[in-house]
């Protein structure tokens, strides 16, 4: 593993992709909020109970965190594969997306019986995500 260096990582890059991919992630959901509700079983008045708990905050807390795992590994990913621009960070960041969100998403959502539809909302964000962030870290090496 002499490709990794973590040292040589862009770490300003890593942190505005963390708050990208939350900014992302408030445009899809709030374009999507009505079919993701109803692909979850949630309601307006669920959201409205929400308010002052824990649930309220809990889930920004764990996807700012997680995103700050996975903008760090793709880092890592296209630091290793020599990504040397923008379009070589898309490349990655699709390649990760479809082989590791996907694949292992696409398991749980059959055993689950969760819905294609729900499937595609909170998939197609994560390759969104992943391809925007990618080509941020692959232009700003």
């Amino acid at each position: 593993m002499d490709g990794i260096d973590l040292g040589g990582l862009n770490y300003a890059a890593i942190v505005v992709g963390v708050v990208i991919n939350q900014l992302i992630g408030m445009a899809w959901y709030t374009v999507l909020s009505r079919r993701w509700m109803a692909e979850t079983g949630q309601t307006q008045q669920d959201m409205e109970a929400m308010k002052g708990t824990p649930r309220q905050w809990y889930p920004y807390v764990v996807a700012i965190a997680s995103a700050l795992v996975f903008v760090l590994g793709l880092a890592v990913l296209i630091q290793g594969l020599g990504a040397e621009d923008a379009v070589d960070g898309v490349l990655v960041g699709l390649l990760a997306a479809v082989a590791f969100i996907m694949t292992t998403s696409a398991m749980n959502y059959a055993f689950e019986g969760r819905s294609l539809c729900l499937y595609g909302i909170n998939n197609g964000y994560h390759i969104v995500a992943f391809v925007v962030i990618g080509a941020l870290l692959g232009a700003w090496q």
